[in-house]
């Protein structure tokens, strides 16, 4: 093959093994959780390092000395578990340095290092490298291959320009979330403030992140406020600031090529500047949600019992 030639294909393969590589954590994805997630950094369906990997490990297999035609099955087992493992490692590590938010987190599984790779999931990138390899690639190839290149090169071409514009918009949600979480971080100091003193003034437990999330809960505490000093004061204070916290939360469960998008997608990430936060937002989301979901609820069976005829 001529240069060109390798570069169409190696773009060639690097976007469908992309593609392929976010299908299985998409399906992984639904086994354990029931449900269909955008899994990967891009909003689009592609994983670039299930991408990276395939690549790496193609040229690298070939540059292996085997006996007969190709690499032993063994051989592919442990050249492709270190390669995956390693991409893995300087894939996560490299996004921690870049967003200070780690995407996966393996810190749970025995002999992990730094939470970015762990030896249950080496084995299984050894053993989907001999699956690939010995079994896919060959399939995929005897149909790609005989691609020419005026076919490729605008293939590539198209898919390379989605490609970038997808990089630029994921790199802004990330960048994003941070400023969110950061606003968020902010507006909790701020509540728990206000929260201290309603619990000083009051002599009672300190309030809840359900109650303060919750207006109707909320009122119920403000209520107890009526004969206090400085009572109106506070109950503007803290209504404020709740609502506030409501409207940044229901703000990012909306963003769903953000925000949302990468909490969803990324269920283990954890923050460095802003953990606490990170976990306190997922609670409350899920809250929140729980609350729409009951309200709704509600409203339709108002609804129903509307409809119904006057017996």
């Amino acid at each position: 093959m001529t240069l060109p030639e390798v570069a169409a294909h190696t773009l060639f393969w690097f976007y469908l093994y992309g593609v392929l590589g976010w299908c299985a954590e998409v399906i992984f994805a639904a086994l354990r959780e029931h449900r269909l997630v955008n899994r990967g950094f891009l909003c689009g369906p592609m994983c670039p390092i299930y991408g990276v990997g395939m690549v790496v490990l193609l040229y690298f297999v070939r540059l292996l000395p085997a006996r007969g035609t190709a690499p032993g099955v063994l051989t592919v087992f442990v050249v492709g578990m270190v390669l995956t493992t390693a991409i893995e490692l300087i894939g996560g590590w490299a996004l921690f340095r870049m967003y200070h938010i780690r995407w996966w987190d393996y810190s749970n599984f025995k002999g992990n290092l730094g939470g970015y790779i762990c030896p249950q999931f080496s084995l299984l990138w050894g053993l989907g490298s001999v699956i690939m390899i010995k079994a896919v690639h060959p399939l995929l190839a005897r149909a790609a291959n005989p691609l020419p290149m005026r076919i490729l090169v605008p293939v590539d071409t198209l898919v390379t320009l989605f490609f970038l514009v997808d990089v630029g918009v994921s790199t802004a949600a990330a960048i994003g979330l941070n400023k969110r979480l950061k606003e968020i971080d902010e507006l909790r100091a701020r509540l728990r403030i206000s929260s201290d003193k309603l619990t000083e003034l009051l002599g009672t437990g300190a309030m809840t992140a359900d109650t303060l999330l919750d207006e109707q809960k909320l009122q119920l505490a403000l209520a107890k406020l009526e004969s206090r000093d400085n009572a109106a004061e506070l109950r503007a204070e803290l209504t404020t600031r709740a609502e506030a916290l409501r409207t940044k939360l229901r703000d990012m469960d909306l963003d769903r090529l953000g925000a949302r998008r990468l909490l969803r997608a990324f269920p283990r990430m954890q923050s460095l500047r802003y953990g606490e936060t990170l976990a306190a937002t997922r609670s409350a989301l899920n809250h929140l949600r729980r609350l729409a979901q009951s309200a709704r609820q509600a409203a339709s069976s108002a609804a129903d019992k509307l409809r119904k005829p006057e017996e």
